[in-house]
């Protein structure tokens, strides 16, 4: 007897569990995942996540974080692009500032590879990493991470200034 297939189901695009998507840098400490959907902060905090940086240019779960009562940060870049000094500045103080209660941080954009992956970067370029080293680092803990040339310029950059 042939067996007959919903087309719709098979084209729907496979979504990884969240805690397979988490990607450690610094292990127990700063981690890369795409967003999580409000269903899954539990499985995320399960993993080991208990602060989140959302680097959307939308506020999209901002109101999820909060009423989830997840310590959050919300540093706003467009696709593609570059963050702000100011905004790797802040995100060394919020991660910094979680580590010390004891709390790991997911950066996430949309997928989680190239506005997540240059954050991350760049945290470790600030914090004492060279480019390759940061670079190496991301790629090990991620290799489906591919940064555009704004995005690689801007780390290049960072890592001259130490």
């Amino acid at each position: 007897m042939p067996v007959s297939l919903n087309k719709s189901v098979m084209t729907q695009p496979f979504i990884q569990p969240i805690a397979q998507n988490v990607w450690w840098v610094i292990p127990g400490k700063l981690a890369g995942v795409r967003k999580p959907t409000s269903e899954e902060l539990n499985e995320l905090q399960t993993a080991g996540i208990g602060a989140i940086v959302s680097v959307m240019d939308d506020p999209s779960n901002l109101d999820v974080y909060k009423y989830a009562d997840i310590p959050h940060l919300w540093l706003p870049i467009k696709g593609g692009t570059a963050p702000t000094q100011e905004q790797i500045q802040e995100l060394q103080d919020f991660v910094n500032h979680q580590n010390q209660l004891g709390n790991a941080v997911a950066i996430h954009c949309t997928s989680g590879r190239r506005r997540t992956g240059t954050m991350l970067a760049a945290y470790l370029i600030n914090s004492g990493s060279s480019y390759n080293q940061a670079m190496q680092t991301i790629q090990n803990a991620n290799p489906d991470v591919d940064l555009r040339e704004a995005q690689t310029t801007f780390l290049q950059a960072l890592a001259g200034l130490k």
